[in-house]
């Protein structure tokens, strides 16, 4: 081999997963040849079994950093949920007379159809109503829907002692059931949507069902077990326990999401941090997904509606033929703000060409006008902020005048704020805030 050939290999280090795996010589020929694999955990070890069966292909890199703590605590709730379920089905049966010789196995059928209707029904009924709304707040959301399912456990529970109302309490049950299942199969896909870095989506979504059908068989055993050896007076006590278990752990899980990506709650607390400090720095994602409300909404100055129809804006704030005219024919203008003093509520037209960022910016401007009304004016012109504050201040009956300097230099004002957020890692490329569907061509 001569000089000029040796020159020309040269070393590829292969990384699997993120981590070194393999390195590789590449000769004159372009041929590979295998030099060395890293010494590391063995492929038939337990874990990467494990890993391979429950974990999308590319982890940790195709996932957001949250992703590992949030599935420890879904293992923990599905496991507490999947036994206490067994509980409440075992108290269900026996409600229904399974088991005793005398029981009547048409009244039984009847009364498990029913119950089947009703959580039909009461799903049918909560999706028109609430569907829409699920993923503005999926956190608060989600957790309700576990709330419900203990709710409907503890009612199965409760029917043994109850057997002339056991059609009713089943019934209830079975809709808390079934409203849980509505509630989860929508939300759990925003989760997987923050989840998922790398176009895997579906793989996060199947390995994720993977893990939760994993424990579940797992409390399958337990479940028989359990069953077959507890005596009667300690299936209450164990049963609380692990509901307790089974809110904790669906707690945390919601609590240790970091989503970068901006609802109504997350978006008011990176404004106010944002207002306090004069335009200088916002809250991170650690600090505001801290902060957001899990179980309550977070308490506003204020009231808005976006995306209303023109017949549900009140008569005295209705836009006059001029401003409908300006807004009508002004591409650029794809929001029209407007404010009802007397309630402290915000109605906003949108254009059909609105998009996501429109949607961050006339809420920014909503934020910064409803802080402007409830702040005191400091005559501090030193600070570029408070002199923009002090200017919307002097101008607050006049609405228009307000959007007016907020629209100055291009939206100068919230282009610094967009600038920050940025900084922080927030996401501008999609939001999650609660938009009517009435729009204006």
């Amino acid at each position: 081999m001569t000089d000029d050939e040796n020159k020309t290999e040269f070393l590829i280090q292969e990384y699997e997963c993120g981590e070194k795996a393999n390195i590789y010589q590449i000769d004159h020929e372009q041929k590979a040849k295998h030099l060395s694999t890293k010494k590391s955990k063995s492929h038939t070890s337990l874990t990467s079994l494990f890993r391979a069966f429950f974990y999308p292909d590319n982890y940790p890199l195709g996932v957001s950093s949250d992703y590992g703590i949030y599935q420890l605590y879904n293992i923990v709730q599905t496991g507490c949920i999947a036994i206490s379920g067994s509980f409440a089905f075992s108290a269900l049966f026996r409600a229904m007379g399974v088991g005793k010789t005398a029981s009547n196995y048409l009244a039984a059928s009847i009364v498990w159809l029913l119950r089947d209707g009703a959580g039909m029904i009461g799903r049918i009924i909560f999706a028109w109503g609430f569907a829409a709304s699920l993923d503005a707040d999926c956190k608060r959301w989600h957790f309700l829907g576990d709330v419900l399912n203990d709710v409907a456990c503890v009612s199965d529970m409760i029917t043994p002692y109850f057997p002339s109302a056991l059609l009713f309490i089943s019934s209830i049950s079975n809709i808390c059931r079934s409203v849980t299942g509505v509630i989860h199969g929508s939300t759990r896909t925003v989760i997987f949507q923050h989840q998922a870095r790398n176009n895997n989506l579906a793989d996060i979504a199947a390995k994720c069902s993977s893990l939760e059908t994993m424990v579940s068989l797992v409390a399958l055993f337990v479940n028989v077990v359990l069953l077959a050896t507890l005596p009667e007076t300690s299936i209450w006590p164990i049963f609380l326990v692990l509901t307790a278990g089974h809110l904790w752990a669906t707690y945390k899980a919601k609590r240790c999401i970091l989503f970068n990506l901006f609802n109504r709650q997350r978006f008011h607390l990176v404004c106010s941090e944002y207002f306090k400090t004069n335009g200088r720095q916002t809250l991170s994602i650690e600090e505001v997904n801290d902060r957001e409300p899990i179980l309550f909404k977070t308490s506003f100055p204020y009231r808005s509606h976006i995306g209303v129809s023109l017949k549900h804006i009140p008569e005295k704030i209705f836009p006059s033929q001029k401003q409908l005219k300006n807004f009508h024919s002004n591409d650029y203008e794809r929001f029209l703000i407007l404010h009802d003093q007397s309630s402290n509520t915000f109605y906003v037209l949108l254009r059909t060409n609105s998009d996501t960022d429109d949607l961050i910016r006339l809420n920014f401007f909503i934020e910064i006008i409803s802080y402007a009304m409830n702040s005191t004016t400091e005559e501090n012109f030193n600070e570029e902020f408070q002199s923009l504050v002090n200017r919307i201040q002097k101008q607050l009956p006049d609405l228009n005048l307000c959007l007016t300097i907020l629209h100055e230099d291009n939206d100068r004002c919230y282009e610094q704020f967009k600038q920050v957020c940025l900084a922080q890692g927030y996401n501008f490329h999609r939001c999650l805030f609660d938009i009517g569907i009435y729009r204006i061509h």
